[in-house]
């Protein structure tokens, strides 16, 4: 099976999962052959422009354009939502699951009133709306309890952000067809020039 093309071509993960596993998977890391193909390094976030895309495709971002002036800090903090959320799915050396912790600020207002609810907003640019809605996906995904199934394949030549479907939870790579193999192929090398 060949690995995806872009994040937004895997199916079947949950809603709110799928706008975490699309952003994280826009710094694509995946440098190896699968299946005669060669997977190249790339970074869907390069320019303000491709962040702008990014968010409307996402419909994360209508209206107009944000304002110019702050568009290199815009992509500067997309990005930095970006490398914390990446850090946070990084599975430890053992494959606990356990990633590093990562930090963001945003700043959110709720309001709470009879009949209504909670209320949230977000005092911020569209841009900084928009991230902001990523990171309550990861809150959303904490609660509804899919964020663990979340993960980072620890082949440093992937570092795919992959859901983790299987009935115990317990998946380490993206594909062990793919990343797993070679993983094991690699030791087994490392063992035999020892």
């Amino acid at each position: 099976m060949l690995p995806p093309t872009r994040a937004e071509d895997v199916e079947g993960l949950p809603a709110g999962v799928a706008l975490l596993h699309h952003f994280a998977n826009t710094e694509d890391r995946r440098g190896f052959v699968a299946h005669g193909r060669r997977l190249t390094e790339h970074d869907a976030l390069a320019t303000p422009v491709d962040l702008e895309r990014w968010l409307r495709e996402h419909d994360l971002l209508v209206g107009d354009a944000p304002d110019t002036k702050a568009h290199q800090g815009h992509l500067t903090r997309a990005r930095e939502l970006r490398t914390a959320l990446r850090a946070a799915l990084r599975q430890d050396v053992d494959g606990d699951g356990q990633g590093g912790d990562a930090a963001v600020g945003y700043s959110f207002h709720v309001t709470l009133t009879a009949g209504h609810g909670a209320h949230l907003t977000i005092a911020a640019d569209p841009v900084d709306t928009a991230l902001a809605h990523i990171v309550m996906s990861a809150l959303t995904a904490t609660v509804k309890g899919t964020w663990h199934r979340l993960r980072m394949c620890p082949a440093p030549d992937c570092q795919w952000v992959f859901y983790d479907n299987s009935r115990p939870g317990r998946a380490k790579w993206c594909s062990p067809q793919l990343c797993g193999n070679r993983a094991k192929t690699q030791a087994y090398r490392r063992r035999q020039t020892t």
